[in-house]
Formats: structure tokens, C-alpha cells, sequence
């Protein structure tokens, strides 16, 4: 029916914006102006290392695994004006269509501008599809006249991404006293930001509906490439949080050895996840479900753990909570091409051992890990797991 609507409406052309070059200025302490874009923090580089007690695996993920170098990116700030935001995604499109490259996660995907009211998808008479923004639908959007940071890479945020991409953009506006905008806070970021010290109407939370901002301050990092290449200027937004939660909660005791479990409802569930954690408590392990947990217990449960076995998910970037040398059993399936979490736990200087579970070529070609929300499963082959450790323990 929308596309049908807007057959009457020629409407704009839809493309992502990779040519427009803005203006670099030195980073003074403030936004840019205009049109323009600043450094704050330098690109770096470090190296990652495969363990003696890893299984690699046997699908082209391994090259993500061997010892390389990890380019981690800087972080920019960029000023944009006349841009409209969309909660889905937090994709920013101009008044002539065009999607500014910053404003979503990964690789563009023609799915990202299905949740947009105000753009239709046709097809065209060569069998090409394109996209169509309708500027009228868009006329009683509410208008944001003053600069912003936006802090909201979408209305329905991703943990890691928020952790390692977000909350260092957080930190610099609270640190700077630098405005920021983002839709209504969860529950689990009221309680992170109120340990990050930021002051009073800072951040400014709006409902997740499309806005017009005449300013809008951005940065390379909500593209999610500090997520994937973890940067150690983030170090200094978490030392920060940690340094208030111990504070706020000085007698909390946490387990030292942690298996990190993914809730029963998330997709790459382990089938056999009850006779890991029954395998694991002989060797002292205590089973925890982090997005379970009041805040600052997820936080020192990572900070105080000394041996932590983990199933691959966001939870893990708590890890940059952990203390340098902490020792990380990380257990991935197979075809997973996604080694965030290495380059966080080599860029923290944990010793990190990665096992990988096979599949089946029939379950990583009916559920691969890039379908969104897939819902595979996988074993876990528990002796080996239980192996690892007790040789990972052995060399304390």
C-alpha cells in the first residue's frame, strides 16, 4: 500500500552517500563547524595472537584467527546539516536522498530502508529496483535546530555495539560538556551512563520517530568500526565506570572462575549448554546469563573474574572490563566470520583461547551467521572444553 501510494509522487532518489568529502579542521575541544570534520583520537595498530590451546577453524574464519595485526580506527567527529534521522537503523538521509555512509552498521543492505515509512521501493521497467524518499510524508516530522552528538545508532540498540561504539562517544560528551541527542534510554543504559558521571540534561532522549536535525554531529564510529576493530582509547571510559561501580558497590563478590551463557530465546543456542555448566563445576565454574544481572554485578563479574569461558555473543564486551592476563575460553561454531571479540581480548591483553565447534555444511547453508536473528544450533564438544581448561589452569 505504501509503494502503491506513492506512485502518484515522483518522490527523491535513494542512494547511499560515499563521494562528499567534508572539510578537515584541526580537533579543537568542540564540534566542527559546518560541513566539516575533525580527528579526536588517532587510528592505532596491535597485534593479535593464536593461542597453543586453540582449535582454529577449519572454514576461511580462520585467517581472522592466526596472528595478525588489527587496524583499529580513529575516531572522528563529522558535521552535517539538513538531515533527517530514522530510528530504524539510525539512518540519516538528506532532503535530496542521500544516506550518509556513518549512519549504519556493516555493509549497506537495500533492507536497511524497509522500516521507513517515507521511502518506497519499486521496481523498474529494466528489472531494477530503487528506493523513493517522499519529503511530504516526512512534513510533520518535529525540527531540531541546535547541535547535537548523536549517541543512537538505532531504537533498538546492539550491547556491543553501544559498549564499543557509543559509550566512548558518551564519554567524550560528558568529559567536552558536548550536547548529546538519542532516543528514549533502556534501563541497562540509565544505569551505564549514571556511572560515567555524565551531568545533568546532557543528553537529551527523544521518542523514536523520525526528526529533522539542521545540525547533526556524528561520528565514523557509529558505523560500528571500532566495534570491529576494538581501539584502547576506549579504556578510558571504562576505567571510569568501573572506578564508580566499585563505589557504588565496594562489597559485591563475584565468582573468580565465570561460564558466560546465551539466554535460552538467542540464535546459535549450544544444545548440550547443561552439561557444559554441570562439566565445568567441578573445576569451580559458576553459570551466569550477564544481560540478567543489575549492572554493576555484570561489570565486576567480568573485572573480578580470573578465568572466564564464554559462548560468542555481545555479552563479551564486558570483557573490557577485565583486568590484563585475565585468562578467556571463547567457544565459537564454525562459520561465525565475525572476530570482534579476538581484537577486543588482544587489544585488553587477555590470553585468549579460541575453540571451534563444526557444523554440519547443512546447517551453515539452511541458517548462515549474516541472515539476521539465525537461528542455528550447535554442540559443544564438552571433554575437549573440559581438556582446555584444566591445561589453561595448569599454566597459572
Amino acid at each position: 500500500m505504501r509503494n502503491a501510494r506513492a506512485a502518484s509522487a515522483s518522490g527523491v532518489p535513494v542512494a547511499v552517500d560515499w563521494t562528499t568529502q567534508l572539510a578537515t579542521v584541526p580537533y579543537e575541544g568542540r564540534f566542527p563547524p559546518p560541513l566539516a570534520q575533525c580527528t579526536v583520537v588517532e587510528p592505532c595498530e596491535y597485534r593479535t595472537r593464536l593461542h597453543p590451546l586453540s582449535v582454529n577453524s577449519t572454514t576461511t574464519e580462520k585467517m581472522h584467527y592466526v596472528d595478525h595485526t588489527v587496524h583499529a580506527p580513529a575516531m572522528t567527529l563529522e558535521h552535517l546539516v539538513g538531515q533527517y534521522w530514522f530510528p530504524a537503523l539510525g539512518l540519516l538521509v538528506s532532503e535530496t536522498g542521500q544516506v550518509w555512509r556513518h549512519s549504519f552498521l556493516g555493509p549497506f543492505q537495500e533492507g536497511f530502508l524497509a522500516g521507513i515509512k517515507a521511502i518506497s521501493d519499486h521496481t523498474l521497467p529494466d528489472g531494477t529496483r530503487e528506493h523513493r524518499l517522499h519529503l511530504e510524508r516526512l512534513a510533520r516530522a518535529p525540527r531540531i535546530t541546535s547541535e547535537h552528538l548523536l549517541i543512537a545508532g538505532s531504537d533498538k540498540p546492539n550491547f556491543g555495539h553501544f559498549m564499543l561504539d557509543i559509550v566512548p562517544l558518551i564519554h567524550l560528551g560528558a568529559t567536552t560538556g558536548m550536547p548529546m541527542l538519542g532516543w528514549t534510554l533502556r534501563p541497562w543504559q540509565r544505569a551505564l551512563i549514571a556511572r560515567l558521571d555524565v551531568p545533568p540534561g546532557l543528553i537529551r532522549e527523544i521518542r523514536p520517530q523520525p526528526v529533522f536535525l539542521d545540525h547533526a554531529i556524528v561520528s565514523n564510529r557509529l558505523s560500528g568500526v571500532s566495534c570491529q576493530n576494538a581501539h584502547p582509547q576506549h579504556k578510558q571510559a571504562f576505567a571510569r565506570i568501573l572506578a564508580n561501580v566499585r563505589k557504588g558497590a565496594p562489597a559485591l563478590n563475584t565468582p573468580a572462575r565465570v561460564l558466560v551463557c546465551r539466554g535460552l530465546t538467542n540464535s546459535r543456542n549450544v544444545t548440550n549448554r547443561a552439561a557444559m555448566i554441570e562439566a565445568l563445576k567441578p573445576l569451580g565454574f559458576v553459570a551466569i546469563q550477564p544481560e540478567t544481572l543489575p549492572f554493576d554485578e555484570q561489570v565486576l563479574a567480568f573485572a573480578q573474574a580470573e578465568v572466564i569461558v564464554c559462548e560468542f555473543g555481545a555479552a563479551m564486551a564486558n570483557a573490557i572490563f577485565c583486568r590484563p592476563g585475565t585468562r578467556v575460553v571463547e567457544i565459537i561454531a564454525e562459520g561465525q566470520h565475525d572476530p570482534w571479540s579476538s581484537h577486543l581480548f588482544a587489544m585488553m591483553e587477555l590470553e585468549h583461547v579460541v575453540l571451534f565447534q563444526p557444523q554440519s555444511e547443512a546447517d551453515l547453508t539452511s541458517a548462515p551467521r549474516h541472515v539476521k536473528d539465525s537461528p542455528f544450533a550447535y554442540a559443544v564438544d564438552v571433554p575437549r572444553l573440559v581438556e582446555t581448561v584444566r591445561a589453561l589452569l595448569a599454566t597459572a
